[in-house]
């Protein structure tokens, strides 16, 4: 079978693999790409990503929020492929669109990550978007929930789309390959940030800052800093405890996550997938994550085995949880070697290409 994928990202082309990124940031020249590498037949695989000018980028991305120079790179070679997959509707519109006016030998898959257009119930996007969606073969989806608005707004897709665990890759998060990579890294909570304890909160977008502050403040945890990596604003550099990084790299992550005392992982409720990543990545370096109860990671974790969830929004509710995770070792560091065994026996990689692998035998493969 012959595949393009589409992401909404920029892929690295390289002859090795990069210390410095995980498999869906680069295709490796001669190696699978990402988790095709687990198919059992495995494809045959294009990439066409969203490079492109960065002011152009910035507005498919910030402003039409969707891809159109992916798209038209990739439409004049939609018949050399049995399938084209575009992960997220930012990479599949203008694909789908096309398909409702021309025929085309391949058929079109979509993970669908942001329920089309942030599960919108109303307005123009949501009409184009139910108009796009017709010629669309099949969808697969992250957050289970979806189905409800899929019911609702696009009940023709309903017997085409399947819920799959997202998965993260459970080796590369292991806690004993990061200390073989790392020697430095330390599991010893009392070396910290300047010799503190501290507790992290991953996030380039989509964090609920101001709930973690309000609870950190609160909680006023002894001895404990609050370590926001990913997001800097200057409201909150005098704050007490409270330390920011702006990005690092995936190595640099991976070793201050190992350091910390647990994670949180604060979201606003929202119907589609967002921060399972950064969940499963925590969970998989045998961290106890304190997270929000909301849509998107509920699928992800059984309360208090393999994390600890608290009302999104509700700084009270969290200030409470983290004085209790952080006044109970035991707790801890059962809680973080139940959620490293669940992201190594179920939600990985490995696991979601099996499943996916399955889902295209079943829709795709059968009408080839």
């Amino acid at each position: 079978m012959k595949v393009l994928f589409l992401p909404n990202w920029e892929v690295m082309r390289c002859n090795e693999a990069p210390k410095d990124k995980q498999p869906p940031d680069y295709y490796e020249k001669g190696k699978e790409y990402w988790f095709f590498r687990y198919f059992e037949k495995k494809p045959e695989v294009d990439i066409i990503d969203v490079s492109s000018a960065k002011w152009i980028q910035n507005i498919e991305k910030n402003k039409i929020r969707f891809y159109v120079i992916q798209a038209l790179k990739a439409i004049p070679r939609l018949n050399k492929y049995d399938l084209i997959i575009s992960h997220g509707m930012q990479s599949g519109v203008v694909i789908s669109l096309w398909r409702r006016l021309f025929r085309t030998k391949s058929k079109h898959i979509v993970f669908d990550i942001g329920a089309f257009n942030s599960a919108a119930e109303s307005g123009a996007a949501l009409k184009l978007m139910q108009f796009a969606s017709r010629s669309i073969d099949g969808f697969i989806y992250h957050t289970s929930s979806q189905i409800r608005y899929y019911e609702k707004f696009f009940p023709w897709i309903v017997d085409k789309a399947q819920f799959i665990r997202f998965g993260t890759d459970a080796e590369y998060f292991s806690e004993e390959k990061s200390e073989l990579i790392e020697t430095n890294a330390s599991r010893e909570e009392d070396k910290g940030l300047d010799g503190v304890p501290y507790c992290i909160c991953v996030g380039y977008s989509k964090r609920d800052w101001d709930t973690v502050i309000k609870a950190f403040e609160l909680s006023n945890p002894a001895n404990l800093k609050l370590l926001l990596v990913g997001h800097v604003e200057e409201r909150y550099k005098d704050i007490a405890n409270v330390e920011q990084m702006g990005f690092v790299s995936i190595s640099e992550l991976k070793k201050l996550i190992i350091g910390a005392r647990f994670g949180i992982l604060p979201l606003k409720s929202y119907n589609y997938s967002y921060g399972q990543m950064t969940l499963l990545q925590q969970m998989a370096m045998g961290k106890c994550v304190i997270a929000s109860r909301v849509p998107s990671l509920v699928d992800y974790y059984e309360e208090g085995v393999t994390a600890i969830s608290y009302e999104p929004e509700n700084a009270e509710e969290l200030a409470d949880t983290i004085k209790r995770v952080n006044s109970n070792g035991l707790m801890r560091n059962e809680i973080g070697k139940k959620a490293a065994e669940y992201v190594k026996n179920i939600s990985n990689e490995c696991t979601m290409a099996k499943e996916i692998e399955f889902f295209f035998g079943k829709n795709v493969r059968k009408s080839l």
